[in-house]
């Protein structure tokens, strides 16, 4: 167990030994939350980042408490929806070798 101080500016030094083992770097974004009495800590990925965001907008809009739950999972329905149309469309479309693209490139310059 490594101990670590809070500076005056409120931040703290994540030991070596966590670092590695999550693999954080410098740069990576850190979310800190309460679960009871504890206090955890969790990277930040894209998804958190997209859920906030839509938590954001619908509190904007007016909505709260346990409204505002049942509409966030709406909307990531909504979004997964949509992302898997996307991939599906993505996978469905017809591809070229690298090399038969670039020799179908150079053709047209001639």
């Amino acid at each position: 167990m490594e101990y670590t101080t809070i500076t005056s500016k409120g931040q703290v030094t994540v030991p070596k030994e966590i670092r590695d083992k999550f693999m954080w770097k410098e740069g990576t974004k850190l979310k800190f939350f309460l679960d009871g009495e504890e206090l955890k800590v969790k990277e930040v990925t894209i998804v958190d980042e997209m859920e906030d965001l839509l938590t954001k907008d619908l509190a904007d809009l007016g909505y709260q408490g346990e409204e505002l739950k049942a509409k966030l999972l709406e909307r990531k329905a909504d979004l997964n929806k949509a992302f898997d149309k996307f991939i599906e469309e993505r996978l469905s479309e017809e591809t070229v070798p690298f090399e038969e693209a670039i020799r179908s490139i150079e053709n047209e310059e001639v």
